[in-house]
């Protein structure tokens, strides 16, 4: 049965902008299309994507899987869907990643990713050692009653794990039991995209992918993460670890390995790279067969296969038998053996690359890493994209659309659309500013002084806080070099490299309190955590300054990523693999004010550069409609932003 909009739509009128999403939404689900949408914060997406669904008559009898990146956004998912239904019945439930609903401390505090928390998870499970699941077997009625509440009204993530702490029963467990029924799941972008999680998340669901309308929202993130999930990194830290853990155990054996591995890895690096710190490709192969020397040196007559399946058993043995004493259940040579089978089945593969280098670790020590790389993100985006109905992407910086289409393996007949700003010229402000540039060979302490002066114009025109999002930790210390806590007469919050979550909290929060007590300025880094995730409505940024572009260095990484781009897309492989990154970065530390219509703020990108034509076309449309140049002259910039906000 098709749904009319009007019967739906919960809110007391459609705005014009939500109206062309919808149409454009509801064509594409029709038609068994994939699209991809641009459109900026403010103008009512989620409610716009989940009506457009919902009004094709193909979504009748299919699910809509409503994917994205934080807690907050799947949070939104399931607020729209209790709106919905004062119109109509629809059921929905929100997934968190299973470290983040799992209540077992086992699971909590020492799975380090994903894959460690399914495997502890499935033990303790086995091992009955899981209160919470086997509560949950014991009162099969309570668990039925719970699930007809999840049917009857869209819940959240957050609001089961707290059911559940009352009950003391799974929250995973239960959101599992109640994915075949319900119509709507907002999960993490991991349900989806990692090829170990999915065919279990689907089953869970009673679904096929064909069944399936996926949404990817703030689809600019979706490389980046397809890439991350698809690659791998091992440090020496790690091989020493597993040879430790092998010696307390009295694994002869494994001690061998880990011991000569740590060694070899040793001897690569400073054959490669020397005794300063660098990074140097490897080809997959070789250094397999180095470890394939290295045995055989050591009298071990096996291939190095069956030493990685023998590592990740030990491994697994030693997991098993701390569970079963209660303790946490980490196995560092169980992460060894899945990291080593991982870099054999990628060895021949042109869609990876392998890198040792040598840096700093996390606590100030030397250490030396193994890398496997994904280069192409269609590894992990493909499946989903060829199985589903529909894929339905959306961001506020997906432009140029071709160029998303491609990097993920949308085909040629995607719909595509841009939609206008909901933001009214009065509360938008977009500036490049004239003489500056962030740019190698500008980079002295005269173009820092000048940096630094045009920064204290804004700070000082605008009415509260200020964002400073810079292209690279090293502009950020050449601003501080330069004496910008000196310049600026507002506190200054200063981000550090490798800070903690906790610290970097306050830090915001701190920030954020001076909003109605004169303002104060965040200096941190285009994207970092504060640039990427953080919302400021209101006062609490009144302006982003975005100084310089954060293009890479060209390393021999950056080297193989443009080259492999260019054999699958001639012509535009150095566009795909290291301007395009870079300046979709940009564009969402200058999106950071823009959170609320009622929100009035100025963006200045402090470099030249952006007004050039080249780096204007990866800028959001509601942005570039509006950006205007500043001319290099003192006084120029702090009088076009009193006259913007009106003193």
């Amino acid at each position: 049965m098709t749904i009319s909009l009007a019967e739906i739509f919960p809110y007391p009128e459609v705005r014009p902008v939500q109206a062309e999403m919808i149409n454009v939404i509801r064509g594409a689900v029709s038609a068994g299309r994939h699209a991809a949408l641009e459109g900026s914060t403010g103008m009512g997406k989620t409610i716009a994507v989940l009506c457009g669904i919902l009004v094709s008559p193909e979504a009748a009898d299919r699910r809509i899987i409503y994917c994205c990146r934080t807690h907050k956004q799947m949070d939104r998912v399931i607020e729209e869907l209790r709106a919905l239904r004062s119109r109509f019945h629809i059921s929905g439930i929100s997934m968190r990643g299973r470290r983040e609903m799992c209540i077992n401390p086992l699971v909590r505090r020492f799975a380090a990713s994903a894959a460690d928390a399914a495997y502890t998870c499935g033990m303790l499970r086995k091992l009955e050692r899981c209160e919470f699941y086997e509560n949950m077997l014991k009162q099969e009625e309570r668990v039925l009653e719970l699930q007809d509440v999840i049917l009857a009204q869209p819940t959240t993530a957050g609001g089961l794990i707290d059911i559940c702490r009352e009950e003391n029963f799974c929250p995973y467990e239960l959101a599992k039991s109640a994915l075949a029924d319900v119509k709507v799941v907002a999960a993490s972008y991991i349900y989806l995209l990692d090829p170990e999680i999915r065919p279990l998340f689907l089953r869970n669901m009673h679904a096929d992918p064909s069944d399936l309308i996926v949404v990817l929202d703030e689809a600019h993130n979706l490389p980046e993460v397809a890439v991350e999930l698809a690659s791998g990194v091992l440090s020496t830290f790690s091989i020493a670890s597993a040879a430790r853990e092998a010696q307390e155990f009295g694994d002869e054996l494994a001690y061998q390995v880990a011991k000569g591995l740590h060694e070899l890895v040793d001897e690569m690096a400073t054959e490669r790279i020397g005794d300063g710190d660098g990074e140097e490709l490897l080809r997959g192969r070789e250094f397999l067969d180095a470890i394939a020397d290295m045995l055989e040196r050591a009298g071990l007559d096996i291939e190095p296969a069956d030493i990685f399946e023998f590592l990740k058993r030990v491994g697994e043995e030693h997991m098993l038998y701390d569970l079963r004493r209660g303790r946490a259940p980490r196995s560092y040579i169980r992460r060894l053996a899945t990291f080593l089978e991982a870099w054999d089945a990628t060895s021949k593969s042109p869609q990876y690359m392998h890198i040792i280098s040598r840096g700093t670790g996390r606590h100030g020590q030397p250490t030396v890493k193994l890398e496997v790389q994904a280069l192409d993100p269609r590894i992990i985006t493909s499946p989903v994209i060829d199985g589903a109905h529909s894929v339905v992407s959306m961001s506020g910086t997906l432009v140029p659309l071709d160029a998303y289409r491609d990097v993920i393996g949308l085909p040629e007949d995607t719909i595509t659309a841009q939609f206008s700003s909901p933001f009214s010229s009065e509360n938008v402000l977009a500036l490049v500013v004239r003489g500056v540039t962030t740019k190698e060979t500008y980079r002295a302490r005269e173009m820092y002084d000048k940096l630094v002066d045009r920064v204290a114009e804004v700070t000082d025109a605008v009415p509260a806080n200020v964002g400073v999002f810079t292209a690279s930790y090293e502009v950020l210390e050449g601003l501080l070099d330069a004496g910008i806590a000196n310049r600026v007469q507002k506190p200054l919050f200063v981000e550090e490299r490798e800070m903690s979550s906790l610290k970097n909290d306050r830090l915001v929060r701190d920030f954020k309190s001076h909003a109605e007590r004169g303002g104060a300025v965040l200096l941190g880094v285009v994207g970092g955590r504060n640039a990427e995730g953080g919302d400021y409505p209101g006062n609490e940024m009144n302006a982003v300054v975005v100084v310089g572009i954060p293009y890479s260095r060209p390393t021999k990484r950056t080297k193989a990523m443009v080259e492999y781009y260019e054999s699958q897309f001639p012509g535009k492989g150095e566009f795909y693999g290291y301007y395009l990154p870079a300046h979709r970065r940009m564009s969402q530390a200058a999106g950071r004010a823009h959170r609320l219509l009622t929100d009035k703020a100025a963006v200045i990108f402090m470099d030249w550069r952006v007004a050039t034509a080249f780096v204007k076309r990866s800028i959001p449309s509601w942005l570039r409609e509006r950006l205007e140049v500043v001319q290099d002259e003192h006084g120029a910039l702090a009088r076009r932003l009193r006259e913007f906000f009106g003193g």
